[in-house]
């Protein structure tokens, strides 16, 4: 039985809430809070909260955040420490992430179509599979990042580090890798066409 006033109660007299009326609010609290602890808070109370609040937490701590498949469309969050953040499977449709440290978070299938990540701090993350199209990453450090499978079409890489990083079976379909450093990156099974190379050249070579 449930007493007056209680969640089950209330949730009772206002009836099912409809998957559409959820908020991102919601969304990012039932990520964080879910089942799944992390067993060591990293985050800052107080940084999680204004994130909840407003999806804008510019130069935040959110390092070891739990924000699996989380709805993150055009959230703010430049410069913020998302340091082994779980953010695989989520929204990140044009968010702003410029300077943003992500190394060793795990973005696996997450969705960061034309999201600003420029200057970005990847090092150790893991990307594959992820939609980058259109993506800014320009003198980002890539270093052993996971880009394997990741669609980069049109992604700018401008400059970027991407030493020791996995590029295997990426679609680079008209990215713009000049001034990228590849130094030991895999690229095995990599799509080149209309991809603007290291050297400035064009490569069509999987067109």
């Amino acid at each position: 039985m449930s007493l007056p006033g209680s969640p089950d109660e209330t949730q009772r007299k206002r009836g099912p809430v409809p998957c559409r009326a959820m908020s991102i609010r919601a969304l990012i609290a039932a990520s964080l809070l879910g089942a799944a602890p992390v067993p060591v808070q990293a985050w800052d109370p107080e940084d999680l909260s204004r994130f909840r609040a407003s999806i804008s937490c510019k130069a935040c701590d959110l390092s070891q955040a739990n924000l699996v498949r989380t709805d993150l469309r055009a959230a703010d969050l430049a410069r913020a420490d998302l340091t082994g953040a779980k953010l695989y499977y989520a929204s990140l449709i044009g968010a702003n992430l410029a300077g943003a440290n992500l190394a060793g978070a795990d973005l696996r299938g997450a969705n960061l179509f034309y999201a600003d990540l420029s200057g970005a701090r990847l090092v150790g993350a893991d990307l594959s599979g992820a939609n980058l199209v259109g993506a800014l990453l320009g003198q980002g450090d890539l270093t052993n990042a996971d880009l394997s499978g990741a669609n980069l079409f049109r992604a700018d890489l401008n400059g970027a580090r991407i030493v020791a990083g996995n590029l295997g079976g990426a679609l680079l379909h008209g990215a713009d890798l000049t001034g990228a450093i590849l130094t030991e990156a895999r690229l095995d099974g990599a799509v080149f066409c209309e991809t603007t190379m290291p050297d400035g050249a064009v490569s069509d070579a999987g067109c």
